[in-house]
């Protein structure tokens, strides 16, 4: 687990953030789980583009360049969706729906729990 910042202000954005960073913890992300809690996301990195096949709860999607910094959001994605990332995308974090108020341009942090 891991906790994402505001990279600023240090200001804790997601408290129990999933690290998705092998090809298998990827593949699964969110498939088949109940829900997503307000307080929690799961970032896959490397990402490039995103499905919700096999979801049942619409997510919002945060992608990141390779410094972190958002690049672009997409909000209330529903499930079987297809997603292409912009330009530039090298991470996603996936988040519930309305979870954070997500601004292009926003540097964040990853910080690991000890």
């Amino acid at each position: 687990m891991a906790v994402l910042l505001d990279a600023t202000s240090n200001r804790v954005l997601i408290e129990r953030l999933e690290v998705a960073n092998t090809f298998w913890s990827r593949f699964w992300g969110l498939q088949l789980r109940a829900k997503l809690p307000s307080d929690s996301g799961i970032w896959l990195s490397p990402c490039s583009s995103i499905h919700t096949c096999f979801m049942r709860f619409p997510i919002d999607l945060v992608m990141l360049d390779a410094d972190l910094t958002v690049l672009g959001v997409r909000s209330h994605l529903k499930p079987w969706r297809a997603i292409r990332c912009v330009r530039g995308t090298v991470s996603v974090i996936e988040t519930a729906p309305d979870a954070g108020v997500w601004v292009v341009g926003r540097k964040l942090s990853i910080q690991s729990e000890v």
